[in-house]
């Protein structure tokens, strides 16, 4: 079984997408673009800064527009070790996930 087959099977889907995805501290130029187009992809309003902050909106669910707001906040970087024996290039090498026996 692969990362992508767990469930719920969506959310492990985009987990594994996103992992392909090279995004070391610092280089983020790749992991960007990916985050504006899935959240274009979904129909929601998305904007960057200069800084390369991306700020996606949810409208609320119907009925419920007038709820106060909920903002969840998280890095697109990721912090990279390896083990020194491990041939691995953070900069250009998508996350290999193994699968679950």
């Amino acid at each position: 079984m692969t990362i992508a087959e767990l469930n719920p099977q969506p959310l492990w889907r985009y987990f594994a997408a996103l992992n392909q995805v090279p995004r070391p501290s610092k280089k983020e130029e790749q992991v960007i673009p990916f985050m504006v187009d899935f959240a274009r992809g979904l129909g929601l309003e998305v904007t960057t800064d200069a800084t390369g902050n991306v700020l996606v909106k949810k409208p609320g669910s119907p009925g419920r527009e007038g709820e106060p707001a909920v903002v969840l906040q998280g890095h697109l970087d990721m912090v990279c070790q390896k083990n020194s024996d491990t041939d691995f290039d953070f900069a250009t090498q998508g996350i290999r996930m193994g699968g679950r026996r």
